[in-house]
């Protein structure tokens, strides 16, 4: 297993559970891409997740068992399933150029 990834029977099971829009909890997290305070960018087992927002923290982060938990004002959350994963564009790549 790839470092980052979460395990594979990990990989069909997807939660989203969000309080009060001040907690977030998630399962079926593959990766986290990249966060900061205001947008946390993450790959799941239904797609790339970003959410938006202020104050967002991030308590607890497993990818062996491919949950999430934080916290903050959370303004948006937005799936995108048409964007490459970082893994398959090289993937990709190195198919161009055998």
């Amino acid at each position: 297993m790839a470092e980052g990834q979460a395990a594979p029977g990990n990989r069909g099971r997807h939660n989203l559970t969000l309080v009060g829009r001040e907690r977030l909890e998630l399962d079926g997290v593959q990766r986290v891409e990249n966060f900061d305070d205001r947008t946390v960018v993450l790959d799941t087992v239904m797609g790339r997740l970003t959410v938006r927002g202020e104050g967002l923290h991030i308590h607890e982060l497993n990818l062996e068992e491919g949950r999430l938990r934080m916290t903050g004002r959370v303004a948006q959350l937005a799936y995108d399933d048409s964007t490459p994963r970082r893994r398959d564009r090289r993937h990709l790549l190195e198919r161009l150029f055998q």
